[in-house]
């Protein structure tokens, strides 16, 4: 008797896992008809697209789209979908800043644009739709859109190139990243800070597939230039 009930189980457990497999396979028709539905300013119908895209996802992974992680997802096969998601987000942000009664909402979205932003390949993308969103000047809580920009692109620990030439916890590109927040306070310090994440990763990817050149302009170039420049910032940053 133990052995059928659990069978049953089993059976409708799978079923009900196949039926969920193919409701995942439909995702991308919601994001695709929630987009096309931004571009018509139809908000409101947007929001439920997206919202079902979300939803899905969720159920796939078991959870709840609240808990919509980066972890759910592999960073390299998945770096597609975990852009997709993080513009789901952005929209849905944007969408409920339009209304006092939606602020909560909007807050959570923003934070999950962050959380699906930081440390991906497409960082830089996301931090430049977020800033020419805000020099527009169309957020009716600047503050917040202003804070998740800080939080991708300045706060953001990542210094490509110094921490090619010297590692992630070196006093040198510690100095560097101080730096950054220094320069940050200014409109043509964020403009160096845009340049800078627009190219070096790039760069670094270019030099890792080149081990030779790598050694010429990393170690013997970039490195010591580096070494000096961080011996001229650092009365700056110290203050």
């Amino acid at each position: 008797m133990v052995k059928k009930k659990t069978d049953a189980k089993d059976l409708r457990d799978e079923k009900k896992r196949e039926q969920i497999i193919e409701l995942y396979r439909t995702r991308l028709t919601h994001l695709k008809r929630a987009q096309a539905l931004v571009k018509d300013d139809r908000m409101a119908q947007a929001v439920d697209s997206y919202t079902k895209y979300l939803g899905i996802l969720a159920l796939y992974f078991d959870t709840t789209e609240d808990r919509l992680t980066p972890g759910l997802f592999d960073p390299e096969k998945d770096v597609t979908e975990l852009l997709l998601i993080s513009h789901a987000y952005w929209d849905l942000a944007k969408a409920f800043d339009r209304s006092p009664n939606l602020q909560r909402e909007c807050l959570r979205c923003l934070e999950q644009f962050v959380k699906f932003s930081i440390g991906f390949k497409y960082q830089h993308v996301n931090a430049q739709i977020i800033r020419k969103f805000n020099n527009k000047k169309q957020a009716h809580n600047p503050k917040a859109f202003e804070s998740a920009y800080q939080r991708i692109q300045i706060s953001s620990k990542k210094c490509y190139v110094a921490t090619m030439c010297f590692g992630f916890e070196d006093e040198r590109t510690e100095t560097l990243r101080h730096f950054k927040l220094k320069i940050a306070r200014f409109e043509p310090g964020k403009d160096f800070i845009d340049f800078y994440y627009s190219l070096s990763p790039k760069l670094v990817e270019y030099f890792e597939k080149k081990p030779i050149l790598n050694f010429v302009a990393g170690k013997l170039l970039l490195k010591p230039a580096l070494s000096l420049f961080v011996k001229l910032i650092r009365p700056y940053v110290q203050h």
